[in-house]
């Protein structure tokens, strides 16, 4: 018999990715950690025209490619064209 939803709820999913917090300052939850090679715990988007500029204006030059970390809001802002 299939799971039927409760109050109109979708049935949970199984096999669900799991969830992690940002590593953000203990302290302050707007805060980026950062990590053990002294990069801010952001994942910068950057443009192929100057990769080593994110587009919130960070300098990103030697941090690592694609991290694993939240992505930066204001970088996202800008993408979508919120912020110029």
């Amino acid at each position: 018999m299939p799971h039927t939803s409760v109050a109109g709820y979708a049935p949970p999913v199984a096999n669900a990715a799991p969830t992690r917090a940002p590593n953000v300052h203990p302290r302050c939850l707007n805060t980026p950690g950062t990590s053990d090679d002294g990069f801010e715990e952001l994942c910068h988007l950057v443009t192929d025209g100057d990769p080593d500029t994110a587009l919130c204006g960070q300098d990103v030059s030697g941090y690592p490619w694609n991290p694993p970390w939240p992505r930066c809001e204001a970088c996202l802002a800008v993408a979508r064209g919120e912020m110029n």
